[in-house]
């Protein structure tokens, strides 16, 4: 046994059939020794052992554990993986959608559900002795991070915290916040993979290697082969016919060799299994349609029945209706070939047979959005990209190192393969040069995305008061690194501001030398503005000036000139310390004025004191990114009176994408739910233009798109009238389940009516 060993993690390491690597070991000792833990480590490297550790320190101590996750795919995974390790009876589970043995010593969960927790004083916090936050770097998301952030901010400091990471480049500056907000933290930091990665460049339908051993530069090889493609492909078509076929012949392939030809160039090199990411749904579903299409197959007879066998252990409860307008049978068919489709449109039964049976080596490609990166246990052999920009909300967007680096870090199996292979497929806007550099760099630092939204702003005034709530904020990660951006600002301001009083020192030695330099200056002033007999006088009181006949005068004023462009250049630095530093505190105060101008605050700003109303209880109790839209809605009467399913249908338009601005109602639900999602509407606008008066972000205005689905499926019809309804507007049967399983939640949090008044989704689909 290992001498570092402490009691503990000697009887937790018993139970290991592996021996625990160095960084791991750095990292339990010290949770053992009681101090929080930041743990950067490559995807694949075994972070989640410290988590494990962590529960195990608290069942040993007869505590508790909360293990937080970003997705709820990954929570379901870890609950699975805590239960068979610890037993079923001592591990529980909160997602939101799912709660099982919540008062369990080990519990499992979203990380906005210990947001929640923290925020409501939950009993359940009673006895936590640590929390887990898996994949913490998730606390960049601009959608999400400020999630964890709050956590960690309000959770208690008796608590002890682990935090896993991927590997980014300012570990140091992050555990150094954790340290100043939480007390005594340990970084450990470990870049080095546990299986070795192989990078590649396929093109021409030829795999080359992207660097040179020798030295890391892009290889000889894979240069001199698109040099010579490009020259070709660039040359003028020759004049004869029978030239122009004889040229063709020894062509290069177009960019772009289809689907099938790579997937069995993969499976001829034995580079299965393989996952592939595209980064579209339709790109996804598409990919799997031309395999069909082109009769790929990777499996053998004796897989079959096995796979045939798993997908129905997963849909067994789903009746043939819903099977069929879910695409059953070419999903089925897929699978038995080798091969599957892997998103969040896919409802859960799906995804959970596709991870299975990957994780079995029955499906040997998966073609899979970004999603499948983050956190859901399932290494391959090798990742395939075929793309280097991803689209986003604001237009497509080149790939960062970090999200090359988490992607290609599903790569190798850990004691199955001896190499992970990462494959970027050549296209003619796609440099090797620009892979080789993805590939290579090890700058991806983490940046704070906390902003202040309704809901934190009025839980920060509810638990702390104004001034706790700026202090607050003033300690979170984002004001650290506000700080520490400016540091070198402040710096220069602090030895500008000595230099003034040097040389106001110096210049104060000169009796009424101060008044001389102001005559000067009017004088300057009135030859462009002033009429002439006024600069006449002001010309003659500044030679009849004692400071005129001065024999050091020139000298002074130098340096009275240096001490106003020094005090200029002073104030200016200033004012930007003040505008980067202190601009969250600004922006709650903004958010604070609108919210006692809506009557959710009331806020006496000569004593600073500020009380939340009843309106401001409930918006602290709402979770989405419209949280004042729907306390509005909720205070003003605009979904009062409406059936259960009525107001799920209005309550899912403020939890839309804003993907498509065509989809309509009318004539698809009821007058009432048109009615309350004008009302909805109308007080967007209201509130869009209050929160553009405040210099605030504008909530996202509703969405009707996701309506008559969510309005068919909550009136009973049916999983497969809802999904015709979905398919109508755009979207797919993953988001119409993810969809409605948020607006049960949201409707929940109205506490209009009992969540058991609607339908609920089968479990198959969780």
């Amino acid at each position: 046994m290992h001498t570092q060993y402490g009691p503990q993690l000697t009887l937790f390491a018993a139970e290991l059939d592996f021996v625990l690597d160095e960084f791991q070991i750095r990292a339990c000792r010290a949770l053992e020794h009681h101090r929080d833990v930041l743990v950067c480590a490559p995807t694949g490297s075994g972070k989640t052992v410290v988590g494990e550790f962590a529960a195990h320190l608290a069942l040993r101590s007869n505590g508790a554990c909360f293990y937080t996750t970003p997705i709820k795919a990954l929570s379901n995974q870890k609950f699975h993986d805590f239960a068979e390790r610890f037993g079923d009876d001592r591990v529980g589970l909160l997602t939101g959608d799912l709660t099982h043995n919540p008062d369990a010593p080990v519990v499992v969960m979203t990380t906005e559900v210990l947001r929640s927790m923290l925020h409501g004083h939950s009993p359940l916090l009673t006895g936590l002795t640590h929390v887990v936050m898996d994949e913490v770097h998730y606390l960049a998301d601009s959608e999400r991070g400020a999630v964890w952030e709050e956590s960690i901010l309000h959770l208690p400091t008796s608590v002890r915290l682990a935090s896993l990471s991927a590997t980014v480049s300012n570990a140091e500056e992050f555990g150094e916040w954790i340290a100043r907000v939480r007390g005594e933290t340990t970084v450990v930091v470990e870049e080095t993979r546990p299986v070795p990665l192989t990078q590649h460049m396929l093109a021409g339908g030829r795999l080359f290697d992207l660097l040179s051993p020798l030295d890391g530069s892009v290889d000889d090889n894979l240069d001199r082969y698109i040099a010579h493609r490009r020259l070709v492909e660039a040359a003028p078509p020759p004049a004869s016919g029978r030239r122009r076929r004889v040229r063709r012949s020894h062509r290069p392939e177009p960019a772009g060799a289809d689907r099938p030809e790579i997937v069995a160039r993969l499976e001829a090199e034995q580079l299965l299994p393989a996952i592939w990411f595209r980064f579209s749904r339709a790109g996804c579903d598409a990919a799997v349609t031309e395999c069909l299409e082109a009769s790929v197959r990777l499996t053998d007879g004796s897989d079959l029945s096995e796979i045939r066998s798993i997908a129905e252990k997963h849909t067994a409860t789903l009746p043939p209706a819903d099977l069929d307008a879910l695409g059953y049978a070419d999903w089925i068919d897929g699978l038995e070939r080798g091969f599957a489709a892997h998103h969040a449109g896919l409802v859960p039964a799906f995804r959970h047979t596709v991870e299975e049976l990957f994780a079995r080596n029955l499906v040997k490609v998966v073609f899979a959005t970004e999603t499948l990166a983050v956190g859901v246990n399932m290494p391959a052999r090798t990742v395939v990209l075929e793309r280097l920009v991803k689209p986003t909300a604001d237009g497509p967007v080149r790939l960062t190192a970090g999200e090359y680096t988490q992607l290609t870090g599903r790569a190798g199996r850990r004691g199955i393969d001896e190499q992970g292979h990462a494959v970027v497929l050549w296209s003619p806007d796609i440099a090797p040069a620009t892979v080789a550099g993805l590939a290579s760099t090890r700058t991806y630092p983490l940046h704070s995305s906390l902003r202040v939204g309704y809901n934190t702003a009025v839980n920060l005034i509810d638990d702390l008061g104004v001034d706790g709530a700026r202090a607050l904020l003033g300690r979170s990660f984002a004001q650290f690194q506000a700080q520490n951006s400016v540091a070198a600002l402040a710096e220069t301001a602090r030895v500008n501001t000595a230099t003034l009083a040097a040389l106001d020192a110096q210049l104060s030695e000169a009796d009424g030398f101060a008044e001389y330099r102001s005559l000067r200056d009017r004088l300057a002033i009135a030859r462009s503005t002033a009429p002439a007999d006024t600069v006449t006088v002001l010309a003659r009181a500044v030679r009849s000036h004692p400071g005129h006949r001065r024999g050091d005068r020139d000298r002074l004023l130098a340096l009275a000139a240096r001490r106003s462009a020094l005090h200029t250049d002073t104030e200016l630095l200033l004012a930007q310390v003040h505008t980067v530093s202190g601009q969250l505190v600004e922006t709650f105060d903004r958010t604070l004025a609108l919210l006692d101008e809506r009557g959710h605050v009331l806020h006496d700003p000569f004593s600073g004191h500020a009380h939340v109303t009843d309106d401001g209880h409930r918006l602290s109790r709402i979770y989405c990114r419209s949280d004042l839209l729907v306390s509005e809605c909720l205070r003003t009467g605009a979904w009062s009176g409406l059936e259960p399913a009525e107001l799920a249908a209005v309550a899912s338009s403020v939890l839309g994408e804003n993907r498509r601005r065509t989809a309509t109602t009318a004539g698809r639900t009821t007058p009432a739910v048109d009615e309350a999602l004008r009302a909805t509407v109308r007080l967007w606008g209201e509130l869009a233009a209050a929160e553009e008066r405040h210099g605030l972000t504008v909530s996202p205005e509703p969405d009707p798109a996701p309506v008559a689905a969510i309005y068919r499926w909550a009136r009973g019809d049916g999983l497969a009238a809802a999904l015709q309804a979905a398919s109508d507007s755009g979207h797919s049967g993953g988001d119409l389940v993810r969809h409605y399983l948020r607006t049960l939640d949201l409707v929940d949090q109205t506490r209009l009516c009992r969540r058991n008044a609607l339908p609920l989704v089968p479990s198959t689909l969780l």
